[in-house]
């Protein structure tokens, strides 16, 4: 298969003892839990969880998916991921993430130094480090200012790529068993292109994409 969910998921640290101590002296604010049934054309496969937590300046992401497909009652793909990440003025200070890409693992982490962000990503037994200047973000489609960013890391990868966001128009998207007005825009990578859909007040709540011909990826928020 599954060679188009595969390309798809594709596309979505270790701290000081100061830093933990830091944290654990902040209290968290209630935690922001978003959920999504994800779909391969209009096949239910599985969930993708996002639990953002507010600690003082820092805001902490817990992703967490689990996606299955099945072909004659035997399981022909699975695919899981599990990432933590942790931002400041929107920007990455860290991040965790494991992922098994139907029995390919990726393993990522990454961390703010004083003048850069150094990444370490390792594939299977391939293992890659690499800095960069300036502020970084993920895939994290949770956060509207993703759509002003020309560049993003993949967290299941340690990949940065180069994306274009362009706005595609207004269209009606159903959450839960509401129907709501939502803008759409258009993100795409070098290989493929994802459509994504904001409500003004409930934020991201839906993603779709066209992950190989005949092979449609949907989130619908839950």
């Amino acid at each position: 298969m599954p060679a188009g969910v595969r390309r798809f998921a594709r596309a979505g640290l270790t701290a000081s003892l100061l830093t933990v101590l830091g944290l654990a002296a902040v209290p968290a604010r209630a935690a922001n839990e978003l959920r999504f049934a994800v779909y391969l054309n209009e096949r239910p496969i599985g969930e993708h969880q996002f639990r953002i937590t507010e600690r003082g300046d820092l805001k902490q992401v817990e992703s967490t998916a689990d996606f299955r497909v099945d072909f004659l009652f035997l399981n022909a793909y699975h695919y899981r991921h599990h990432s933590q990440e942790t931002f400041s003025d929107g920007c990455l200070q860290r991040i965790r993430a494991n992922t098994n890409d139907n029995g390919t693992r990726y393993q990522v982490s990454g961390e703010r130094r004083a003048s850069h962000f150094e990444v370490e990503r390792r594939r299977q037994r391939d293992q890659i480090s690499e800095q960069t200047d300036g502020c970084v973000m993920t895939f994290a489609y949770w956060n509207p200012a993703l759509l002003a960013q020309e560049r993003l890391l993949n967290p299941q990868t340690g990949e940065f790529e180069a994306v274009a966001v362009q706005a595609t128009g207004t269209d009606q998207v159903t959450v839960g068993d509401t129907s709501v007005p939502a803008n759409r825009y258009a993100l795409r990578t070098s290989e493929l292109t994802i459509d994504l859909w904001y409500h003004d007040d409930l934020g991201w709540v839906k993603l779709a994409s066209e992950a190989a011909p005949g092979r449609r990826i949907t989130y619908r928020r839950q």
